[in-house]
């Protein structure tokens, strides 16, 4: 079954959802996204990101995220807004799409360590809308903490999230306990995962564009360093020195819950069981 298609900034010049769908699978699923011309001697109006992982979740966060940057002139980093997000069933498995405004910068490289640094310490300061964990619109935690880099289940407060983890440790015989409500006292912060060149580019003002939110949502601020500790990509290590994050004394016992959980490969273990009855 496909999804109601959602409005946000309105377009009219855009295809139907039939039309997008039929360009998109003509245009083949290696991709990350295709541009779209009203005409095809027409500059590029729209940029159509899809494929499986593509979500309403990531769609919602990113159009909450550009409203609240763009609205301020001086914000070191700019976000595409989205014009229309839907998803659509193929015989595989279902196919997410998000249509945005296309921004015609070049792409950052790893040459432009401040400049996504300056942008990433700007996303890590917004403030969550509301205090469940997760993206705009509830769901599941997507974050490295996990194996699959999704959350079993959806939680409804940084309590529940807490309770998680304390009892990953608890299962492992690790005596450490976190605190994520005393955490996220002053709010959930939001919580970019996925640092790198390709989800970034660089406008002639001299700002960054943020482009990806598949692996981006509100937490409690000390994720952010878990998710620095976790990374792969030497990019992401560079840009982590010149940002100012909180690094607190939770962040070892979390890091260390984490590993556990791909220790079995599973990402329910540790689950209270009144939490269970969500899976």
């Amino acid at each position: 079954m496909s999804s109601p298609v959602l409005s946000f900034l309105a377009n009219d010049n855009l295809p139907s959802r039939d039309d997008i769908v039929t360009m998109c699978k003509e245009a083949g699923y290696h991709r990350r996204g295709i541009p779209f011309r009203s005409q095809p001697s027409e500059a590029i109006s729209a940029w159509i990101k899809y494929g499986p992982y593509v979500t309403m979740a990531e769609a919602l966060t990113q159009d909450w995220v550009a409203k609240a940057l763009n609205a301020d002139p001086g914000a070191a980093v700019r976000v595409p807004q989205v014009y229309q997000a839907f998803t659509s069933d193929n015989p595989d498995c279902r196919i997410g799409y998000i249509v945005m405004e296309y921004i015609d910068t070049p792409d950052c490289d790893h040459r432009d360590v401040q400049l996504v640094a300056k942008a990433v310490q700007t996303l890590i300061s917004l403030r969550g809308p509301n205090t469940a964990p997760g993206p705009v619109g509830g769901g599941p935690v997507v974050h490295t903490f996990f194996v699959e880099w999704t959350s079993p289940i959806t939680y409804e407060t940084a309590e529940e999230l807490e309770q998680h983890i304390n009892g990953i440790l608890k299962f492992k015989g690790d005596t450490r306990r976190i605190n994520l409500v005393a955490d996220a006292r002053d709010g959930l912060r939001l919580c970019p995962c996925d640092i790198n060149p390709t989800n970034f580019k660089k406008d002639r003002d001299g700002k960054a564009v943020a482009l990806d939110f598949g692996a981006t949502c509100f937490l409690p601020p000390s994720f952010f360093a878990v998710a620095m500790e976790k990374a792969v990509d030497p990019f992401a290590w560079k840009v982590a020195k010149h940002i100012r994050y909180p690094r607190t004394s939770d962040v070892a016992a979390m890091v260390s819950a984490s590993y556990h959980l791909v220790h079995f490969g599973r990402d329910d273990i540790g689950l209270p069981k009144d939490l269970r009855q969500r899976l």
